[in-house]
Order: C-alpha cells, then structure tokens, then sequence
C-alpha cells in the first residue's frame, strides 16, 4: 500500500504545450464572426420568407419613464334609490333591462350580421348623437344587428342613457347599447363639458381601443352631421388587412390651414372612421396622444383634433381609403364640381378632378356628411332639413330637439 502511495505522490502530470495566445485570439475573433455571418443569412433567409407580411406600424418614440397607462372603467349611476354597477366595466342597457325590468333581447349570433359602432357624446349633445342614431337603426337591414359603444362623458345621467336607449324599442329591436364612461379622458386633456366647443368629444373617441376590450374592428362615426342611409354592413365587412385605420379622403385637407405637422399627401375625414381596435391597442395610439399633449402640445393646436390626430401621429403607411360614399360630404356633388363652387376656391379639393368617383357616389350613396350644412345651426336647404328632420322625428321627443335648436 504503502509503494502506491509513493507512486501517487511521484505521479506529475505532463506539461501542456504552450499555446500561441494571438493565434488564438484571432480564432476566436474567427469564430464569432462566422456565427454573425449564420444569424444574419437565417435572419434574411426568414425575411424573404415573410415578405408578403404586412408592415409593421410604429410610432415616434417617447420617454418611458411615465406611470403605466391604465383606465378606470368602473362606472355607476342611482336609480329610484339602487346604484347600478356592472361587473364588466360598462353599463349593458340590455343586460340591465333584463335585471330590473324584464326587457332586452338576446341576439342570435348565428341569425345575423353583427355591426358594432361607436359614438361619443355628453348631455349637451345627446339629442344630435340621437338623430344619428335614428337614421343608423331606421335604415338597418332586418338581418343586422346593431351594437352601439357609446362613450359617455360628463358624468351622463342614467336617464339620458334610458331616453337614448328607447330608440330600440321605438325604431329596431335588433340592438345593444353600451354605455362607457370616458372620464379619462377628461382627465387627460383637462378639457371642461364645453371645451373648445365639441373638443372633449373629439378626445374622447381615441378611448375606444381602451374601453372596447373585446372586440377587434368598430366604426367610428361623429354626431350630428352624420346620417346613415343604408345599412352598415357592407362598410363593417371591409378588410382592414394591416392598416390602423380606413376613411375617405377629405375634399378639403388641411393644404390651406396652418399646422404643426405636416400632414400626408392625402388627409382623411375623421366623420366616418372604419378602425382596427386591436392595431390601435397594439401601437398604444391614446398613451402616446396624451404624452404629447401634456409634454409638447395644446389643446389650441389641433382645428379638429379627431381627424388631425389620425392624420399627424399615424404614419402613412397605417391608412386605408374608403369609397366616397361611405361619407359623402354634402359640398362634394356633380353641380358643384361642373360650376366650380367652392372647387375653384379651394384649389387643393382633392375631387376637383374626379367626376366619375363623385357621379358613382352620389348614386350609392350609404352615409351623408352635412358638414357645412347644419340642420341645427339654421343651414342647409329645404330637402336636407326635410332629411334630417324625418330622424330627429322618429326619436320620439322630437318637440325637445326643435326646442332646443329653434327649428321652424
């Protein structure tokens, strides 16, 4: 045992031979270049593979040291005494009528086309949003059904959202109200009931991609100046493939205003707006709006702060054009484009050379924009006062809108 131990103890191991260090340095420099020049072939060959993929949508980047975007879509109102709450962050009138009254009807999904929209107003405006309203129900195919998101602001009152909620049973049964509350966005933009006369509203319809959590495409439409003519179903069904968002292009983009930004080439109506929900969520439109608000804007910057913000903060390559006739503005029409009215005053219209466009619009024509033409304000002729006041009627409390807005 113990010439083992002694063997142990003698044994020494052999001496590696030396390595020559910048040899081996270049090896390694070698080596890694090699794995480089690996990633970046399986990186090309992947992207050759995906190049039908539609681009990505980003935007400017900004700080990200703010608090965390989170908004509070708890939302309660009393009546005769109960506080009503719903448990997903919105009032359902369906849901509640249900509950407290017996009424409300449930959808089959299989029976029928499904066409979510959505709408902002305060109590100010309820009885124009109403108006619009009317005329989207009226004009509803029987095998659609309607699901209205709307955004409520200013602390709406429960009654005003039962008074809007009769339409259903007055016009088309085959309907849902959702009310949310968009007191964020009051809070936000720090903007009053009638700041900048409509501007809330115009703020407010940003939250849709935070408050619509569960659907992934909605039409957003603006109150009052708009009237729908037809059913929606065919505006709701069109594919949005990868852009943010799809309107028409405007008559009159903003060539002739002054802006911070400058705008694309061809600049979108915000009236009607077709928008992808879950790309809007993706791209966190609202919490970079709000940043630079706070940070580098005010709310004196933007003429109509919908429609510039789409225009100015999403890039080009994020917009979709939809056909004139999903939001034919009263002031595009063949008279005034053959005698030059307003055409030839505004230089930059972008029709003014698009007669058979304008001419197939006018025959198929699904929603209208009266825009310079506002029944309420005392504007427009005999046959769009008729019009529009033909929906104010079937609201039911007609007598309160020509009250309120002095129509004769």
């Amino acid at each position: 045992m113990e010439s083992k131990k002694n063997e142990i103890h003698d044994f020494k191991f052999k001496e590696t031979p030396n390595i020559d260090k910048k040899k081996n340095k270049y090896s390694l420099i070698l080596y890694c270049l090699s794995i480089l020049s690996c990633v970046i072939a399986i990186q090309f060959i992947r992207q050759n593979l995906k190049s039908n993929d539609a681009p990505r949508i980003s935007l400017r980047k900004t700080e990200n040291n703010s608090p965390d975007f989170s908004v509070n879509k708890a939302i309660s109102y009393e009546e005769n005494g109960k506080t009503l709450y719903s448990k997903f962050g919105h009032i359902n009138m369906n849901e509640l009528d249900k509950e407290y009254y017996g009424k409300g009807k449930d959808e089959n999904s299989a029976a029928f086309n499904h066409i979510h929209i959505s709408l902002c107003f305060n109590e100010d405006y309820h009885l124009l949003a109403s108006v619009t309203l009317a005329s989207i129900l009226k004009n509803a195919d029987s095998n659609s059904y309607i699901h209205l998101h709307i955004i409520a602001l200013n602390d709406l009152k429960f009654e005003i959202m039962k008074k809007v909620y009769s339409l259903k049973e007055k016009i088309n049964n085959n309907t849902e109200f959702i009310f949310y509350n968009g007191k964020k966005a009051e809070e936000d933009f720090e903007l009053g009931a009638k700041d900048s006369e409509r501007g809330i509203i115009d703020y407010a319809r940003l939250l849709i991609p935070e408050l619509l959590t569960n659907i992934n495409k909605v039409i957003s439409l603006d109150i009052g100046d708009i009237l729908v003519e037809k059913d929606l179903y065919e505006l709701y069904n069109t594919d949005l493939q990868y852009f943010a968002y799809s309107a028409i292009v405007d008559a009159y983009p903003r060539c002739f205003l002054e802006s911070i930004f400058n705008h694309k080439v061809k600049y979108v109506n915000g009236g009607v707006v077709l928008l992808n929900v879950q790309k809007w969520r993706e791209i966190e439109l609202y919490k970079y709006v709000v940043k630079m608000y706070k940070y580098v804007l005010t709310k004196t910057k933007f003429y109509k702060p919908y429609a510039d913000i789409i225009n100015d903060f999403l890039p080009l390559l994020s917009t979709g054009y939809l056909p004139l006739k999903f939001n034919m503005p009263e002031y595009v029409n063949l008279n005034n484009i053959q005698s030059g009215i307003q055409m030839v005053e505004r230089n930059c219209s972008y029709y003014k050379d698009k007669r058979d466009e304008v001419i197939e619009a006018e025959k198929n024509v699904v929603i209208r924009n009266l825009f310079d033409n506002k029944v309420y304000k005392g504007e427009g002729n005999d046959e769009i006062k008729n019009d529009w006041k033909k929906y104010a009627q079937l609201t039911g409390f007609y007598e309160e809108i020509k009250n309120k807005y002095n129509l004769q």
